[in-house]
């Protein structure tokens, strides 16, 4: 099989991660490499020096070969910030506002965030999840529909004609892991599970279907300790209940009654996600695992045909 040629250098850069992948034309990676370095977690004049001990080989023969980069590394405190771009936004209008970054790495691309504005004028935010849901058009042929992107910040957007109307965020990673860590529900929590045990996931997504007021999630969240002390619950399914509370509450209130959503996110998030939706009624299809560098693809074009 002859050898794909790379098309550009394809960079998540999150808040917590580095991710980038040698990719060709059609958006597959030839090669990848990854770090648990997250661009916020770098000094300001850090940034290129890390970027060129991660890609420098990528670029060694092939000088002109773009790399396009998302995420929070084009946030305030991250390399240079980008800003925002208010919803509705589409390729063209991400594209107007991308970011070129001059450094000796040649030609170096950043993308923009999108800002949105809730029902209650509240203002919403996001960075890389943008670049990954024009990927998702494009690898499904969609144009309309409603996209979730799980993960510590889940992003819940709703596209039509090509365009992110709106989204939504949900800190429910960084809700579960403060819970789990730092506050009295840990405790009688163990990480082993025993099998044959009743699971706790189900539990937890089924107590979030039964809240009938927002107050009530707080009260649900105290029983991951009430479950655990009077035996209800097993420890090692204690995290699986809080975790399944959240997620089902995150869906209930992302889908908003819609019974089908796009996923974008890693295979195991994308299984949990679907295992809750199965018991709410609303079925998730998973994108692939190379969205974000087709988002970078689809903008690279429409630059490069305004060019």
């Amino acid at each position: 099989m002859p050898s794909r040629p790379p098309a550009l250098i394809s960079v998540d850069w999150g808040t917590s991660s580095f991710r980038a992948a040698l990719a060709a034309a059609d958006g597959s990676s030839i090669e990848e490499v990854a770090a648990d370095k997250g661009a916020l977690a770098l000094g300001p004049a850090e940034h290129e020096a890390f970027l060129a001990a991660m890609v420098g080989a990528w670029k060694k023969g092939r000088p002109d070969l773009p790399i396009f980069l998302s995420g929070m590394v084009g946030a305030r405190q991250g390399w240079v910030e980008a800003p925002y771009v208010p919803c509705p936004a589409g390729v063209s209008e991400i594209a107007a506002a991308t970011l070129t970054i001059p450094t000796p790495l040649g030609r170096v691309l950043l993308a923009p965030g999108l800002s949105a504005v809730d029902a209650r004028g509240a203002p919403d935010v996001m960075r890389g999840e943008e670049t990954q849901i024009l990927g998702a058009l494009s690898a499904s042929g969609r144009t309309d529909g409603l996209f979730a992107l799980p993960g510590t910040h889940s992003k819940w957007a709703r596209v039509e004609k090509g365009r992110i109307l709106s989204f939504e965020t949900f800190m429910t990673g960084e809700i579960f892991a403060a819970l789990k860590e730092h506050t009295v529900l840990g405790r009688l929590m163990a990480e082993t599970r025993v099998e044959g045990e009743p699971g706790g996931f189900a539990l937890g997504v089924r107590a979030a279907a039964a809240l009938e007021r927002p107050g009530e999630l707080l009260h649900a969240v105290f029983m991951t300790r009430t479950l655990g002390l009077f035996d209800r619950v097993a420890p090692g399914e204690l995290a699986e209940y809080l975790s399944g509370l959240l997620i089902g509450a995150e869906i209930l209130a992302g889908a908003r009654g819609a019974r089908s959503a796009l996923i974008v996110g890693s295979p195991a998030l994308a299984a949990r996600y679907a295992q809750a939706g199965a018991l709410l009624g609303v079925e998730f299809s998973p994108a692939p695992q190379n969205c974000a560098a087709l988002g970078h693809l689809a903008l690279l074009e429409r630059i490069d045909a305004g060019a």
